[in-house]
């Protein structure tokens, strides 16, 4: 997997195509490129990836993980399945979504890495999901809020894809025949859509990759029994996000202003809302004259507490060692691969983790930090913006 993971990117699934993630403006489009699917080989090798049923048999139960749309005939629904609904679902006509399949196929993190890096994006933004459809089966019409590398690995699938005349750049997705939430409302410039019209309608085969961006509308009909690996951008970043939450803590800082209030005390509020003006104005300007990527996660760094020393002493235990303290414990041998990294660096971010050890869940990892880091054994010390 090695010389996979260090070909693997956009060039790979879009060849000349791949120039357009590199625009400047924000993606809200569709790619459709049709290619050898040889180039498939990085996760097609994999044996959990050789077809449908190989990856359904390797799904490891994760409750809520596995969705199976309803058949082409009939209402639109979609249930979770557990492992002995799953084959009966499929014969019955439904398709059957795995979700973050990189779970339990680890050879696929590797990928997820190294198309994080080629798209300049933080470590855990990739996850990895299966669409396993009978002939006939269909995906009913929806938009997402992610962006899709849908890979064709076996059969053919009709597509339908139009732009989305109601919203823009949409913080979540949905099926067009539900309700949309009052929130997602309010960002509409049109009624919500019942059906795609005016769509674009071609035949995905073996080796053909959609690359689908947020918004996209987009329904799919199996002519043949279909298999397609999908590598999803999830929880992109967006400067509204970001911005967001720098406010948010930046606001929380205040005590006056976190303070609950009853109703005798919330009659005089000038000096807290001129508090809250000059911080809202202080960080204007930090974010007027930003440097390139403050608002980004892998703008993080870390290192281990000052004075504060880790060795391993096999796959499952670790040894702390402070001042005047020694403290031995017993951990996944996951998180002590990452700790056995981490003793030997002074600074680190996650995104220089998962470089080194692409096999780790990124998760796993920041969830280490955020642990280590709130009982004191290690620290933040470098954040954009601050």
């Amino acid at each position: 997997m090695k010389n996979h993971q260090d070909s693997f990117g956009s060039q790979i699934l879009l060849g000349d195509q791949a120039v357009l993630l590199k625009e400047a403006a924000p993606l809200e489009d569709m790619i459709i490129v049709h290619g050898d699917p040889a180039r498939f080989a990085a996760f097609t090798s994999i044996p959990a990836l050789e077809s449908a049923f190989a990856v359904m048999d390797a799904w490891d139960g994760t409750p809520r993980t596995a969705r199976a749309w309803s058949p082409a005939n009939g209402p639109v629904f979609q249930i979770f399945a557990i492992r002995e609904q799953m084959r009966t679902l499929y014969d019955a006509g439904f398709t059957i979504v795995l979700e973050n399949i990189e779970r339990f196929v680890p050879e696929l993190r590797p990928l997820c890495r190294a198309l994080e890096k080629d798209l300049g994006i933080a470590p855990g933004k990739v996850n990895v999901e299966a669409f396993c459809s009978p002939a006939g089966g269909r995906g009913h019409p929806h938009f997402d809020s992610s962006f899709t590398f849908n890979c064709q690995v076996h059969g053919i699938k009709k597509w339908t894809l139009a732009k989305n005349p109601a919203i823009r750049f949409p913080p979540a997705g949905m099926f067009l025949n539900a309700t949309p939430p009052a929130e997602m409302v309010e960002l509409y410039d049109a009624p919500h859509p019942s059906k795609i019209e005016n769509g674009q309608t071609f035949l995905a085969q073996s080796g053909s990759v959609v690359f689908v961006a947020p918004g996209v509308l987009h329904e799919t009909f199996m002519e043949t029994a279909s298999f397609a690996v999908a590598f999803a951008v999830e929880h992109t970043d967006s400067i509204a996000s970001h911005v967001v939450e720098r406010v948010r803590a930046t606001l929380l800082k205040i005590p006056e202003v976190r303070a609950a209030r009853l109703a005798a005390q919330s009659r005089a509020l000038q000096p807290e809302f001129t508090s809250v003006a000059a911080q809202l104005r202080r960080l204007a300007d930090v974010i007027e004259n930003y440097q390139d990527g403050w608002w980004l996660e892998n703008g993080k760094k870390h290192s281990i507490a000052a004075g504060l020393t880790i060795e391993v002493t096999d796959e499952k235990n670790v040894v702390f060692r402070g001042k005047n303290s020694v403290k031995a414990i017993s951990l996944d041998p996951e998180m002590v691969r990452i700790l056995k990294w981490v003793s030997s660096r002074g600074q680190f971010s996650l995104r220089e983790i998962t470089s080194d050890l692409p096999s780790i869940d990124p998760k796993l990892a920041e969830n280490c930090i955020a642990t280590l880091t709130r009982v004191g054994l290690m620290e933040t010390i470098h954040d954009y913006g601050d």
